[in-house]
């Protein structure tokens, strides 16, 4: 089952939860809307007040050190991640999609992954 998995980091004006309350309530229905073959659309959201354990640190210049919340796109087979990306390059669905991002995540940060 072929899954993306992104990166994202909110707005540095707007609070924890108004990015969440923003991503649920808006952007959620927004991409499911836009994107029909989108089976599961899973959201973890990380702490501003991370837990460092032992050996392990963050570097605060590491992406993943510095986004807000790790989202998962799961599609049920390779042709619904094909129909997706296609959908998602067309100039009318960038717009759409990164004017509703502009109200509360840093898309120039965001980064994506294709997992399996």
């Amino acid at each position: 089952m072929p899954k993306l998995i992104a990166l994202i980091s909110k707005k540095p004006e707007i609070s924890e939860e108004e990015f969440q309350l923003y991503y649920e309530e808006k952007h959620v229905p927004l991409i499911r809307s836009l994107f029909p073959m989108l089976g599961d659309y899973k959201r973890t959201y990380l702490s501003s007040d991370r837990l460092l354990y032992g050996e392990f640190s963050l570097d605060p210049n590491n992406a993943a050190s510095s986004c807000d919340v790790i989202t998962e796109l799961f599609f049920e087979n390779d042709e619904e991640l094909k129909l997706f990306m296609e959908l998602a390059e067309r100039d009318d669905m960038v717009e759409v999609v990164r004017n509703d991002e502009s109200n509360f995540l840093d898309s120039n940060k965001t980064i994506m992954y294709r997992v399996e």
